[in-house]
C-alpha cells in the first residue's frame, strides 16, 4: 500500500470530504516488529513481536440497506458490493482485508449492515511491518465497536487470522493479528502459539540509550511462498522422527541433545531445519528474560544469532539481508540485528544506540550502493500500543496520538 503523508487526528475531516457526512467511529490498529522468534508460529513454538508506530486507521458510518462502500485514500479507489455477495467478485487488492473481515464476521454468525468506510494506511507496505493485519485489526476493531459486537481482543485476533487464511488465502500464523490487537506501548508480547497463552515484557530500548531500526532490503519476496512451503513441510517431516524416537508432540517439546542423536535418523537438510526451529524457541524464552533483567547486549547477541540460524540451518536469507547481519556485527553503536520474516527478500530489524542512526543509515547504503543492491529503507520506531476505536467526537484528542 503506497503510504500518504497525512495526520492521523484529520482523518474525520477525510471521512466528511468523501462521503459527505460525519463518521460515527474512528479506529487505529498498529504495524509491528518481530524481535525474535522466526518460522517458529506454524510450528507451534514462541515469539516475542512488538507493535510500531506506523499505522492504519478506518472512519466507518452505519447506514440502512445492504450496500457497503469503501474508499481507500491510499489507491484513491472504492469497492462497492452488497454484504450478500461480498465473495461474489475479488473487488480490488486492497480490499480484499476489509471483505476477509466482514466475511470472518459473517461465517461468526453476525448480521452484518450497510455501512460507508474510509480506510487509510500509514504503515509502508512490504517493509516486514505487517500492514495486512494491521488494516484487518483497523477495521475489525471498528465494526466491532460499531455493531457492539462484544468481541474481545483475542477473539478479534482469532478472526482476523481466520480472514486471512481462508478468505485471502495465506496461511499465515497468528502472530501478526495477535500483537497488532494486543499492544501496550513499551512491551513485546511473549506468545505460546500453541496455547495463545501471552505474557507483556517490557520493551524500551529508549531507556538503555537504543532504538530499534527496521531495514527494507527493496528485495521482493519472489520466492518467499514456495520456499516457506517447503521449510514447513521439510520441519514437519524433521519433527515425525522426533515423535518417533522421544513420542514428543511438537517442537517446543525437543532439546537439542535430541535432535543431535536424531541426526543419523535423517539427511542433513531435515536435521538442520529441526536444529533451527528448537534453537530458535529456546533463544525466545532467552530475549524475554534478557529484556526482564534489562540486558540488551545479550538480547543484540541473540538476534545475531537468530540470523545465522536462519541463514544456515533454514537457508531463508539472502545477500541483502546478510548486509544487515554484517553491518550489525561491525558496528560499534549497533548491539544486534538479524533478517526477520519469511525470508528471501523483505526485511530485518537491528537496535541501534539512538545518535548513531544517522550513521548507522549512512554506512550501509552504503555498503549496498558498493554490492549494486537496491538502496534500503531504513525506519526507527517506536514500540506502540494495539488496536483502538473511539466514537468520532472523541478522535480529535485521541488523533494526536498517531
Amino acid at each position: 500500500m503506497p503510504v500518504i503523508s497525512m495526520n492521523a487526528k484529520d482523518l474525520p475531516g477525510k471521512f466528511i470530504q468523501v462521503f459527505g457526512s460525519k463518521p460515527d467511529i474512528v479506529a487505529t490498529a498498529p504495524g509491528r516488529i518481530n524481535i525474535i522468534g522466526e518460522h517458529t508460529d506454524y510450528n507451534l513454538g514462541y515469539v516475542l513481536p512488538a507493535a510500531v508506530n506506523f499505522r492504519v486507521g478506518f472512519a466507518v458510518k452505519k447506514k440502512s440497506g445492504r450496500k457497503i462502500t469503501l474508499h481507500s485514500l491510499n489507491f484513491n479507489s472504492v469497492d462497492t458490493f452488497d454484504i450478500n455477495h461480498l465473495d461474489n467478485d475479488p473487488g480490488p487488492g486492497w480490499g480484499r482485508y476489509p471483505r476477509g473481515i466482514l466475511w470472518a464476521l459473517r461465517e461468526e454468525g453476525f448480521s452484518l449492515h450497510g455501512l460507508n468506510g474510509l480506510i487509510w494506511g500509514g504503515v509502508p507496505q512490504g517493509a516486514g511491518l505487517s500492514s495486512s493485519a494491521a488494516i484487518e485489526a483497523g477495521v475489525l476493531s471498528g465494526l466491532n465497536k460499531l455493531w457492539k459486537l462484544g468481541l474481545t481482543p483475542e477473539k478479534m485476533a482469532l478472526l482476523a487470522q481466520k480472514a486471512e487464511n481462508f478468505f485471502i488465502g495465506v496461511r499465515c500464523g497468528i502472530m501478526d493479528q495477535f500483537i497488532s490487537f494486543l499492544a501496550k506501548p513499551g512491551f513485546a508480547i511473549f506468545l505460546d502459539c500453541l496455547s495463545l497463552e501471552y505474557e507483556h515484557v517490557p520493551f524500551s530500548p529508549e531507556k538503555s540509550g537504543l532504538k530499534a531500526v527496521v531495514y527494507d532490503s527493496g528485495v521482493q519476496r519472489e520466492l518467499a511462498s514456495s520456499e516457506y512451503n517447503k521449510r514447513s513441510k521439510e520441519s514437519a517431516e524433521a519433527l515425525e522422527v522426533l515423535k518417533k524416537m522421544y513420542g514428543i508432540k511438537t517442537y517446543r517439546e525437543a532439546t537439542l541433545d535430541q535432535i543431535r542423536k536424531c541426526a543419523k535418523k535423517m539427511d542433513n537438510t531435515l536435521f538442520r531445519r529441526a536444529r533451527h526451529v528448537i534453537s530458535e524457541n529456546l533463544r525466545v524464552k532467552e530475549a524475554v528474560e534478557a529484556l526482564k533483567s534489562q540486558n540488551m547486549i545479550y538480547l543484540g547477541e541473540l538476534l545475531l544469532k537468530s540470523h545465522e540460524s536462519l541463514r544456515d540451518d533454514y537457508q531463508v536469507s539472502c545477500p541483502e539481508l546478510d548486509l544487515l547481519y554484517e553491518t550489525s556485527r561491525e558496528y560499534p553503536a549497533c548491539i544486534g540485528g538479524r533478517m526477520t520474516g519469511a525470508g528471501f527478500g523483505g526485511s530485518g530489524i537491528a537496535l541501534v544506540k539512538s545518535e548513531a542512526i544517522e550513521d548507522f543509515k549512512r554506512i550501509i547504503k552504503k555498503k549496498s550502493i558498493k554490492r549494486n543492491f537496491i538502496p534500503p529503507r531504513i525506519y526507527a520506531v517506536d514500540i506502540d500500543g494495539g488496536a483502538s476505536a473511539f466514537p468520532a467526537e472523541k478522535w480529535s484528542d485521541e488523533g494526536e496520538k498517531w
